[in-house]
């Protein structure tokens, strides 16, 4: 009898985790505790001890915690230390209970894997309320503010996750039956649009390498034919069509319309233009600052909008450049005939901070794919890169490399890596702004800076190992997982936030060592 409560508690509190791991750090982390403190309670350390040390995989993981505490030694800002250890807290203790208590049947992982699931679904759902303003958003213009609970980028990850475990569902047909199957392809469905919705690209990348993998080891081992086909023309297929669509994708950008870079003199009013030719910067590939007539856009702006160009628009940009890049957009010259062939309705869109016109109607994915062309033309033209997403990574990326050669034996130490980031920025000038100065976004070379050489590779060694030793083909959940997991990790700090560390940790520990 008190074995099987303990087991309705350990069990209740992995649920308790998974489904508010996409919607409450503190209820999850309250979880965590409520798990250890079952584990404490249940006692029978011997028998615990023995599994653990039957099991050495588990003690490899735990290193990776273990590196931060030693490598809090070789820090000076130690506070900071002290605080990167508790965030990673998790990769200690979710390895320890769950590898040492008593492994679960698949119907439990199957139950658990559900109410993560609807987690999710309600993180998801959340965010749609606020997309349409039922719940309030501080910032409208940035889609990603609609995930509400969490980091886009980790909710994007969890979102992926899910994906995978409800075709997992459907094709064993063990958990879903009759309409619940239609139930989770309606889910499928409402996740992918979701992660096009926030445009989380970190969660889309994974799903579709994550899925391209999964799929082409399947079609190796199956033994019909015609599906064998199905599935390989599949894994050849999509590749190409997304390699051709962001081909087309990037000539667009770079075809400009007609001839309107023609450079002009003076204007059809006979007033001189502004051209600056050292720019070379693009709107749908027409130059931006040609042919601009200031005097003629003041005084033909007047005449069709109530707010002066000396004034921001709506998303705090200084509205004269969104009008010139607007009208750029439309392939018109920058002056009172450009501007004379606006609608009202492209009044009001630059207004709204819309420096193109397409950008009105593309939304999601598209709209994203031409935001990053034009943030890596930017780039590569000598253009600020703050408040960039993408090219904002080459500078950590940069900064990154530095420091890791830098101190390339033992690293900076736990506590030390923000402070190092910070004071390299200053010697290197960097453009970035004070609030866009941040760390890698990569897991493993934010190893290497931490840790230097040595402690990097015991990290690798902590986190691959296990899977090598301890991985099963047939654990489906694992291997979708430490897939995305990866790949997260290539594309940000997974692990040096709470949700991130709890997230790596949690699903690492069940699907690895939690499963009969």
């Amino acid at each position: 009898m008190r074995d099987r409560i303990h087991k309705y508690f350990y069990i209740a509190g992995l649920c308790i985790i998974a489904f508010f791991l996409p919607i409450s750090e503190y209820i999850s982390n309250a979880a965590i505790f409520l798990l250890l403190t079952n584990w404490v309670i249940e006692a029978d350390f011997i028998k615990k001890w023995r599994k653990l040390t039957q099991n050495p995989t588990i003690l490899v993981f735990i290193m990776l915690f273990a590196v931060n505490v030693i490598w809090l030694v070789n820090s000076t800002n130690v506070s900071y230390g002290i605080h990167d250890i508790k965030i990673k807290l998790p990769l200690l203790a979710l390895p320890v209970i769950i590898g040492t208590s008593k492994a679960l049947s698949k119907k439990a992982i199957n139950v658990i894997s559900a109410v993560f699931v609807a987690g999710v679904l309600i993180s998801t759902l959340t965010g749609l309320l606020v997309y349409f303003g039922f719940i309030k958003n501080p910032n409208p213009d940035n889609v990603r503010n609609i995930s509400y609970f969490v980091s886009h980028i980790r909710l994007s990850l969890m979102v992926c996750l899910s994906i995978f475990l409800l075709f997992y569902f459907i094709h064993e047909r063990k958990f879903f039956t009759s309409y619940k199957i239609i139930i989770a392809v309606i889910l499928i469905i409402w996740f992918a649009r979701f992660l096009m919705m926030i445009q989380g690209f970190t969660g889309l990348v994974s799903l579709v390498v994550a899925g391209l993998i999964s799929l082409g080891v399947k079609a190796f081992r199956e033994r019909d034919k015609f599906k064998k086909g199905i599935y390989f023309f599949v894994v050849l297929a999509l590749p190409i069509f997304l390699f051709t669509y962001l081909g087309v994708q990037i000539k667009s950008f770079y075809t400009p319309t007609n001839n309107v870079d023609v450079i002009k003199t003076y204007t059809a009013n006979g007033n001189a233009y502004y051209h600056n030719h050292e720019s070379g910067l693009l709107e749908n590939g027409n130059l931006i600052y040609v042919n601009i007539c200031e005097k003629e856009l003041y005084s033909e702006w007047n005449n069709r909008s109530s707010i002066s160009l000396d004034n921001n628009d709506s998303r705090e940009q200084n509205l004269l450049h969104t009008l010139i890049r607007y009208l750029t957009s439309l392939g018109l010259t920058k002056d009172a005939q450009g501007i004379s062939q606006l609608t009202d309705e492209d009044i009001l869109n630059i207004e709204n901070g819309n420096t193109n016109y397409k950008f009105v109607k593309q939304k999601g994915v598209s709209k994203r794919i031409y935001g990053i062309i034009w943030q890596i033309d930017v780039y590569t033209k000598g253009g600020n890169p703050s408040g960039h997403s993408i090219t904002q990574r080459f500078e950590y990326l940069k900064a990154g490399l530095i420091l890791s050669y830098r101190n390339i034996v033992w690293g900076t130490g736990t506590g030390d890596t923000d402070d190092e980031y910070k004071a390299l920025y200053i010697e290197k000038e960097s453009q970035l702004d004070s609030q866009y100065r941040h760390r890698a976004h990569n897991q493993f070379l934010t190893f290497f800076i931490s840790f230097g050489t040595v402690g990097a590779f015991l990290c690798f060694i902590a986190f691959f190992y296990p899977v090598i030793a301890d991985f099963k083909f047939k654990n489906y959940h694992f291997a979708v997982f430490i897939l995305i997991a990866v790949l997260s990790m290539l594309t940000d700090d997974t692990i040096e936030t709470t949700t991130g560390a709890v997230f790596i940790s949690y699903f690492y520990s069940l699907f690895l060592w939690g499963e009969k």
